[in-house]
């Protein structure tokens, strides 16, 4: 997960200087700071404000959140995760969900209850119109908790979607549960959708990101990886997806706390996750950027968006380029989760701890032929006293100084759906998504009159979504479809031409409408008319998507959708599968294969073009199966420091299929591994607990 997860590479080498930390005290360890002390050191953008809503014991351990229609907020809280440097009794069920409210209206939680209990490092939550949805590490199997008493604690709960047991380290399986303006919620790499009363798997997609994701105000998702803060954003939830480009400096961390590295060559961010956009106008200037935090660094980064021939760019948003949007000294600051709140403020997760380090990546003295400066950092942070700053944890919310902007605590449970419909248009975003999330989730009809009202409302927004909520009431209309597609908004008739894709089959008006689109000046809907038109098997789309492909130089994101899906090379197309695993997963570390992932002053992970070590599928197996740590020859040595194992993450045919797809393109594999292949060598390494070394590997060739 990142959580960075955690996330993800904390590098730390040793400083020639004198440490010169806040938590220092004369005997030369890191003292934990309180939470008040540790405001005072956390700088925020000018005009706003940080305020403390939750502290240990009120809240421990948080690593995500969610609120509830009338503004409760439930907090995953990984009671087992790291309460050592060995990780002990890490996957005992132990964790937990908290319920926190705010009883007297002030902006501080004040009211803890705890909400679901024995649970598996939970990793995903989200709250619908009268149950919480949870999903625990190591299980895809997502559950449904009730309260049907209104306590504060769930009386009851049910398997919601059915699943099984996920392999693969606890940073690299799915998470977040989002609500998405398309009306579907979405994990890193699954779709979902809440019908008839039931929680359903619409499709699996190409894998966004490792910890968090967020969604703009049209429906784009945005995902991260460890030093990737945004990727993918290209298309609208669920449709193949690109990544545009991102200036270089997007990933650079302007802030370095000083213990975790101020001699960092290379001054990346390394654990990137847990991020928002920022759709509400409690925020201004900064509205529409995007925001991500970087635990290991001690910031939270803000990224803004410009278009450059048709192409959304990521860059520094010019305000923060030398610095960081939030950031602190404190060697415990640890910002993991972000989310809008129903104030309009900005709400930040810290777990406020020493090891944000997951155990696989974490040596110890028991570890055999660990990384060097890995192993320093371990003695580094013993000698510090950091390994036992746990069970500690803030709720902060960034907010505007001027408070007369925040908006009232909400409560929507207690709105008729009709209601909830005037709320489409809110200038905060988190109330328009709450508003439409319920409207969907009750299925309730008696607002389509209001929601066709909708549908004529100044705010560009409200129309958007109440076409949204019509369309899954069943209640949308070609006519009105086709009057969105004319709209004077870009992000309406985005809307309208995805809608009209399930449509167009049986109103050959909405055909002519959206080849008539083709000349639209918006980046935005040439992109998904793009989408669109390549499933309607039609003469005339045929002819519209060839001259938006011709078309120059302004529909640069045509071009960005028609490279990220062109055909596969013919050598290459049976083995699909592993492509899909190859760039949802494997090119965080290892880019695109050929140029690399370029952190710290060199290579996060070994490329695979012109790599003779891969010429064997053997080797190459054996390396996806149980992993590879340590340097691969002399001088030979990579940031990431080890590749994590995957056989229990994939099965023998996916992990055969990711194998031929690298063996066939980089190493010219004439014979390509079967999943029989997979198996045997499988089986003749059950008993190998620990990654190999390169030595070994040399060894068993």
């Amino acid at each position: 997960m990142a959580i960075g997860m955690l996330i993800g590479c904390f590098v730390a080498a040793a400083s020639a200087e004198p440490l010169n930390s806040p938590n220092l005290q004369k005997d030369g360890t890191l003292r934990p700071l309180s939470a008040q002390d540790s405001q005072k050191l956390i700088e925020v953008p000018a005009g706003f404000q940080l305020e403390l809503v939750a502290s240990e014991p009120m809240v421990q351990e948080p690593v995500c959140f969610a609120f509830d229609p009338d503004g409760a907020l439930f907090v995953c809280e990984w009671n087992t995760y790291m309460q050592d440097q060995y990780a002990t009794g890490q996957f005992e069920p132990k964790c937990r969900v908290v319920k926190l409210e705010d009883t007297n209206g002030d902006g501080t939680f004040d009211k803890r209850a705890v909400f679901a209990d024995s649970l598996m490092l939970p990793r995903s939550i989200i709250a619908l119109h009268d149950r919480i949805l949870v999903r625990m590490s190591n299980d895809n199997t997502i559950w449904a908790f009730f309260d049907d008493n209104k306590d504060g604690v769930a009386d009851r709960k049910e398997v919601a979607l059915a699943g099984g047991p996920v392999g693969g380290n606890i940073e690299h399986q799915d998470d977040s549960l989002v609500w998405n303006v398309d009306n579907r919620i979405y994990e890193t790499s699954r779709a979902l959708r809440f019908k008839d009363g039931k929680l359903q798997a619409v499709k699996n997609i190409p894998r966004y990101g490792q910890w968090g994701l967020a969604h703009d105000d049209v429906g784009r998702l945005y995902g991260s990886g460890n030093s990737v803060p945004v990727q993918g954003w290209q298309s609208l939830g669920g449709y193949p997806n690109a990544t545009p480009p991102s200036e270089d400096a997007v990933k650079y961390a302007n802030f370095i706390c000083e213990v975790d590295d101020a001699t960092d060559p290379g001054h990346e961010v390394t654990a990137t996750g847990g991020q928002t956009m920022l759709r509400t106008r409690q925020f201004g200037r900064y509205t529409g950027s995007y925001v991500i935090p970087d635990p290991v660094r001690r910031c939270v980064k803000i990224v803004a968006f410009e278009e450059r021939d048709g192409v959304r760019v990521a860059v520094p948003h010019p305000d923060f380029k030398g610095t960081e949007f939030i950031r602190s000294p404190d060697t415990y600051f640890r910002p993991v989760w972000t989310d809008i709140g129903p104030d309009g403020g900005l709400y930040i997760a810290d777990m406020s701890r020493g090891i944000v380090q997951e155990s696989q990546w974490f040596p110890t003295e028991r570890t055999q032929d660990p990384n060097p400066r890995w192993i320093a950092r371990y003695y580094r942070a013993k000698e510090w006293n950091m390994l036992g700053v746990h069970q500690r944890g803030r709720i902060w919310r960034l907010v505007p100084k001027d408070r007369k902007l925040l908006d009232p605590r909400p409560a929507f449970t207690a709105k008729s759906s009709t209601e909830l419909v005037g709320l489409l248009g809110h200038p905060n975003g988190w109330w328009r998504d709450t508003a439409q999330k319920l409207i969907v989730c009750r299925e309730d009809r008696s607002a389509v009159p209001a929601l066709r009202t909708a549908l004529t409302d100044a705010s560009p927004n409200s129309r958007l979504l109440a076409m949204r909520c019509l369309q899954s009431l069943d209640s949308l209309t070609f006519a009105e479809v086709a009057t969105a597609l004319k709209d004077a908004d870009e992000n309406v008739r985005t809307t309208a031409i995805a809608i009209a894709e399930t449509m167009v089959a049986q109103s050959p008006d909405l055909e002519a409408a959206l080849v008539s689109l083709a000349a639209d000046p918006s980046s935005t809907v040439l992109s998904q008319l793009y989408t669109t038109l390549r499933t309607v098997h039609t003469p005339a789309a045929a002819k519209t998507l060839k001259a938006l492909e011709d078309t120059k130089p302004v529909n640069g994101s045509v071009a960005l959708l028609q490279k990220a899906g062109q055909k596969l090379p013919k050598e290459l197309e049976p083995y699909r599968a592993g492509y899909t695993i190859f760039t949802g997963f494997c090119k965080e570390c290892h880019g695109d294969g050929v140029n690399g992932l370029k952190v710290e002053g060199g290579l996060m992970a070994p490329v695979f073009a012109k790599n003779n070590r891969i010429k064997d599928p053997s080797y190459l197996v054996h390396v996806l199966l149980k992993g590879l740590q340590g340097p691969l020859g002399t001088g030979e040595t990579y940031a990431a420091g080890m590749m994590p194992p995957l056989e229990t993450m994939y099965k023998d045919d996916q992990l055969a299929a990711v194998a031929n797809y690298i063996g066939v393109q980089w190493a010219g594999w004439k014979t390509p591994v079967t999943a029989e292949d997979v198996a045997k060598w499988r089986a003749e390494t059950k008993d190998k607990q620990t990654p190999y070394t390169f030595e070994e590997l040399k060894g068993l060739r």
